[in-house]
């Protein structure tokens, strides 16, 4: 396991409450979440950069999930945000 500076993403990890996104690829920035992976009761996080994931949104001409280190989903017109920390 990886060795954290940030205690508290490490426990959420190890706690089961935060998910890691950084094994999956980014698009503009965001990742590219798959189909299903997305649940609402917990955080995210690119533990790799021991970065908060701040938003998560779908866009609406595709459906595609992105989860960003930024509020970029949230008031967008161009995507539902699904969830922002």
């Amino acid at each position: 396991m990886p060795v954290y500076r940030n205690r508290r993403m490490r426990e959420k990890l190890n706690k089961g409450e935060a998910v890691d996104v950084s094994m999956f690829p980014t698009y503009g920035g965001a990742f590219v979440l798959p189909e299903g992976f997305f649940k609402e009761d917990v955080d995210y996080c690119d533990a790799k950069r021991e970065r908060w994931i701040w938003s998560i949104g779908r866009r609406k001409s595709d459906g595609t999930v992105l989860a960003s280190c930024n509020g970029e989903f949230y008031g967008n017109d161009l995507y539902e945000c699904l969830w922002l920390r």
